[in-house]
């Protein structure tokens, strides 16, 4: 499971996000990858995470924003980045891959939702036996 370090504590909250993209439209804009990806955070230790969304867009229709998500990075505005898998960066592993490197670049954590059946198992282990 993932853990925020406190040991490299630079004297402010990290600053978490959300990205999330979806195609075709999802009218209720990822609720249950949104709810996750935040309950990740809460259990982590971290702060409120921002939400970036490009709903009912494919990755060649343009992202705008992923791309705005980009550049907050190279701001230095992101140093967390919480998604459901590397696919929501695009369907192509080469793609995916490259923004997963930009992150790194910038020094962006990337951390990837647990499976389900990875969730289970964690939460089935903090279940005490009867």
């Amino acid at each position: 499971m993932f853990a925020f370090d406190r040991s490299s504590d630079t004297g402010r909250a990290p600053r978490t996000a959300i990205y999330l993209r979806s195609y075709p439209f999802d009218a209720s804009g990822m609720e249950c990858h949104r709810r996750a990806l935040e309950e990740l955070a809460f259990s982590s230790g971290l702060p409120e995470p921002v939400m970036f969304l490009d709903n009912g867009l494919r990755a060649g229709d343009g992202l705008p924003s992923r791309d705005a998500l980009l550049k907050a990075v190279a701001a230095g505005s992101v140093d967390i980045l919480l998604v459901p898998g590397l696919y929501v960066f695009g369907l192509d592993d080469d793609e995916a891959n490259a923004v997963k490197e930009e992150l790194a670049r910038h020094g962006c954590r990337l951390v990837q939702l647990p499976s389900r059946r990875g969730r289970a198992r964690r939460d089935a282990s903090l279940t005490p036996a009867a």
